[in-house]
C-alpha cells in the first residue's frame, strides 16, 4: 500500500514522462516504459516509482499505474486524447522543477525516466512489448529467480517497490509535498470558476482581504 507521499512521487513521476514525450502514448507504451524504468533503476539499486508490476497477459503489468493515469486524466492534469499535460499539469511540473533538481534521488529518477522514454520513444507498442516479453528480470515473487518475462508465471509479482526498499529513494521536501498533496486533491469542480460553491468561497475570502 503506497503512502500518500509515495503516491504523490507516481503522479509527478508521470507528469514528467508525458511530458517529455513527443507522441502520445497509449496503455501498452506506458505501462512497458515505467516498467522499463523501475527495471534499470532496481538494478543501479535506487528508486524510480512505486508501482508494483505483474506478470501479465502482455507481460508486466501494473493496475495502480493505469488506475493513476486515470486520475490524472479526471483530475484535469493530462488531456485523455494526447495524455500531454494540461496547463494545470505543465504548472506543477515548473513548480516542483527546483527542488527534483536539489534533491539526489528525485533527479536520478527523473533522469532515468527521460533516458528510457528517449531510448525507446520510436518502437512502437507491440515490438516494445514483444522486448520486454524476452527481458531477463528478477522476480520479487519468486525471491529474485532471474527469469525471462515469458517464462514468469501468470500473476506472479515481478516488480513491488515497497517489498523492495532501495537504498536512494526520490525525496522533496515536506512543505513542497503538502503543496503538491493539496494540488492533487483538487477535483476539476473544485476549480471550476462558475461553480456557485467556489464563487462563495472566493467572494468570502475578497470579503476578508477588503475588511483586513
Amino acid at each position: 500500500m503506497r503512502s500518500m507521499v509515495e503516491e504523490t512521487w507516481d503522479h509527478i513521476f508521470l507528469l514528467a514522462l508525458f511530458a517529455q514525450s513527443k507522441e502520445p502514448l497509449d496503455n501498452l507504451q506506458i505501462q512497458k516504459v515505467v516498467f522499463l524504468s523501475e527495471n534499470e533503476a532496481r538494478e543501479k539499486k535506487v528508486l524510480a516509482a512505486y508501482f508494483p508490476f505483474y506478470r501479465n497477459k502482455f507481460g508486466p503489468y501494473s493496475p495502480l499505474l493505469a488506475n493513476d493515469v486515470r486520475k490524472l486524466e479526471d483530475s484535469g492534469f493530462i488531456y485523455q486524447e494526447t495524455r500531454q499535460p494540461t496547463k494545470r499539469g505543465r504548472y506543477l511540473l515548473d513548480y516542483v522543477a527546483d527542488d527534483i533538481r536539489e534533491s539526489k534521488g528525485a533527479r536520478t529518477s527523473w533522469e532515468l525516466l527521460a533516458a528510457t522514454q528517449n531510448k525507446y520513444e520510436n518502437t512502437g507498442s507491440f515490438a516494445l512489448k514483444d522486448m520486454v516479453y524476452e527481458m531477463r528480470v528478477s522476480v520479487t515473487g519468486l525471491n529474485g529467480s532471474i527469469m525471462a518475462v515469458k517464462e514468469i508465471p501468470m500473476r506472479t509479482t515481478i516488480i513491488h517497490p515497497a517489498l523492495e526498499r532501495s537504498s536512494e529513494s526520490p525525496s522533496l521536501p515536506n512543505d513542497l509535498l503538502d503543496d503538491i498533496c493539496v494540488e492533487f486533491s483538487l477535483t476539476r469542480e473544485d476549480l471550476d470558476p462558475d461553480s456557485l460553491a467556489n464563487i462563495a468561497i472566493a467572494r468570502e475570502a475578497l470579503t476578508q482581504a477588503l475588511s483586513g
